[in-house]
């Protein structure tokens, strides 16, 4: 019998055992502060946002000193409205010590914040936290952490997705890497079936097909856990040397853009 576990928060006892070390030991803080906000749009603000990027856009501009995703997250049945949040991060290599500011902030305190920054954009880029209610800042920290780990003991508890090597999420690819381990290790069940490895006596056949499930996994994912990491100052020099972030995107002329709701 083999467990498994995927999940981070739910995972973190089971880690912690596994290795011997405790959850804090074990996670890097990205050095990025952050501040969240979400809210609902509806008419020419709805619209607004939509013709700025239909599910998502950000703005990386390294002379501002912060970087600002805004993501669509839900369009009520109507089509009228939806609910967007936005994220405003900034480097900073204090912002998991005690005491730092964010910690105690007011949701005023964090807006106020939010606001005097956004006034360095232009007005389409700032509205949405201009219409930002003080009751959409989320109260909670929102601390970056990531997991690479170098080594897995090999046995009968074997870990995926962030369990193993939870990542921010800047480059999308954590849910990606989870679905990876998913498809190996069912692989890897299969052929232990298909050898009648699975018996509970049959350990030595668990621990060879898990090790190597281990290398794989870590090997994989490690890049990506790293190459997240640092995408904030990636985004900067790209920037800076007027490069596209992923593969160069073609801009869409206003009268192009389709806002009409249809069946």
């Amino acid at each position: 019998m083999v467990a498994i576990t995927c999940a981070d928060t739910e995972s973190k006892i089971v880690r912690e055992n596994l290795l011997n070390r405790s959850h804090d030991e074990l996670l890097e803080v990205v050095p990025l502060a952050n501040i969240v906000g979400q809210l609902t749009l509806s008419g020419d603000d709805f619209r607004r946002q939509l013709a700025l990027g239909h599910s998502s856009y950000s703005v990386v501009r390294p002379e501002l000193g912060f970087i600002t995703f805004v993501g669509l997250h839900d369009v009520s049945a109507d089509g009228q409205s939806a609910r967007f949040y936005w994220m405003m991060m900034r480097p900073d290599t204090t912002v998991g010590e005690p005491g730092h500011w964010l910690q105690t902030a007011s949701k005023q305190a964090k807006l106020d914040h939010v606001l005097q920054a956004a006034q360095k954009l232009s007005p389409d880029l700032r509205e949405i936290f201009e219409l930002t209610p003080v009751e959409g800042i989320r109260e909670e920290r929102h601390i970056w952490r990531d997991l690479e780990l170098s080594t897995l003991p090999a046995g009968r508890v074997v870990l995926l997705g962030d369990a193993a090597h939870a990542m921010t999420p800047f480059k999308g690819e954590g849910g990606y890497h989870a679905f990876l381990d998913a498809l190996a290790l069912s692989k890897l069940f299969a052929k232990l079936s298909a050898e009648g490895a699975q018996a509970p006596t049959n350990l030595s056949a668990i621990k060879t097909a898990v090790e190597a499930y281990n290398t794989d996994m870590l090997r994989r994912s490690g890049k990506s856990v790293r190459s997240s990491r640092i995408s904030y100052d990636e985004a900067k020099k790209k920037v800076e040397k007027r490069q596209a972030f992923l593969a160069p995107m073609k801009m869409i002329p206003k009268e192009e853009i389709n806002l009409e709701v249809t069946a």
